[in-house]
């Protein structure tokens, strides 16, 4: 690996720098003026063989290196992983990277329902980022998992969750480094498309190929769809990643009755699954089935809707320092098995192992103390 070379070559240089100053420390140096004279000059020629050999394997590599580990440690500081404790995350170790891909893969998350995947990918152009996210986009495909009728199923990356698209001098700040042609991304590959992949490949380990998505380029080319486009197009290349394994902790409700006034009805609240970055409210009303079946009525289904939000939003979930969180509203909200399951998400991570109290209203709907 070229880093694990230049590594090598630094610490040689180093090596043999410090024994030549301790070897001609004053009131230390033996022999005559004259043979000091040639040990400095040759030492001299040997430390600008050294620096020759450092800028022939190619300083630069070992620069880009260094925004890898830096977008890693920012990463994890904006993920709050050590801070709140989270074990289902997993860094790699950049160093061994092939030198020759145009993506580094830095680390992976669960997020309860998918694997937030975090990638570098090079050479991206400024002109690229001046044209992101309208005319240009980041698609990404894991071997193994297939459309109905066999062809590669593509989606798009994002940028990190903290950083904000909405300008570039955003993007260059937060997500691109010039210098390089480095561009960090986030890929959500969901938990079912995982498996897909991994019982089609007969592989535990997933392979990810990114490639950059010219929308602009697309059409005026007349390519029939995306995916021939995408499939015709030369990739920044592909890793592996070990999917982490989830972090969840279930409350147990009881279950318990949530009567609302406003809308005068009641939901049986059950319990809530909770890891690190998402939540899952499980809950049962009169009709749930109906109103969540494909076609259902959604203005009569609307005062359960605002009861649905209202939980997600209003609940109270309190940690030992006494912060409170919030799961915010419910993106999904399938019906499965008799329950509803309001699936929410959030950004940074939160300590599910802190949990002292959960609170709706007057209710408290689970509490530390009262656990055998």
């Amino acid at each position: 690996m070229k880093r694990k070379v230049i590594s090598e070559t630094l610490d040689l240089l180093e090596d043999r720098y410090i024994s030549d100053m301790v070897a001609f420390t004053p009131g230390l140096m033996q022999g005559s003026p004259e043979r000091i004279v040639h040990m400095r000059k040759k030492r001299f020629i040997t430390l600008a063989l050294a620096a020759a050999l450092l800028l022939a394997l190619g300083v630069a590599a070992y620069a880009a290196w260094g925004i890898h580990t830096a977008k890693q440690r920012e990463l994890k500081a904006d993920l709050k992983i050590e801070e709140k404790k989270v074990s289902s995350y997993l860094e790699y170790d950049v160093s061994e990277e092939s030198e020759g891909s145009g993506v580094v893969l830095l680390s992976t998350v669960n997020d309860g329902e998918a694997q937030r995947v975090f990638v570098d990918v090079s050479p991206v152009e400024v002109e690229d980022i001046d044209r992101f996210p309208e005319f240009i986009s980041f698609a990404w495909k894991i071997d193994g998992m297939k459309l109905a009728d066999g062809t590669d199923y593509w989606m798009t990356a994002v940028l990190p969750s903290d950083i904000s698209v909405s300008g570039h001098d955003t993007i260059q700040r937060d997500a691109y480094d010039e210098s390089t042609k480095t561009l960090t991304l986030e890929c959500f590959i969901s938990n079912s498309a995982i498996a897909q992949a991994q019982a089609n490949t007969n592989n535990e380990s997933v392979h990810l190929t990114l490639t950059l998505w010219d929308h602009q380029a697309q059409a005026d080319a007349h390519v029939g769809t995306t995916v021939e486009w995408l499939g015709s197009q030369k990739s920044f290349g592909s890793v592996w990643f070990t999917p982490t394994e989830q972090e969840m902790k279930y409350f147990d409700f009881g279950p318990t009755i949530y009567h609302d006034s406003e809308i005068d009805k009641g939901m049986e609240l059950i319990g809530l699954e909770l890891t690190p970055f998402s939540a899952v409210w499980k809950v049962r009303y009169e009709d749930a089935a109906t109103y969540h079946a494909p076609n259902a009525d959604w203005t009569a289904f609307a005062p359960w809707n605002r009861l649905e939000d209202k939980l997600c939003m209003k609940a109270k979930i309190i940690f030992s320092d006494g912060s409170i969180f919030s799961t915010g509203g419910a993106l999904t909200a399938p019906y499965e098995n008799g329950v509803v399951n309001l699936h929410c998400r959030w950004g940074s991570a939160i300590n599910v192992g802190d949990v002292q109290r959960i609170e709706f209203g007057d209710l408290v709907l689970w509490e530390v103390d009262s656990v055998a």
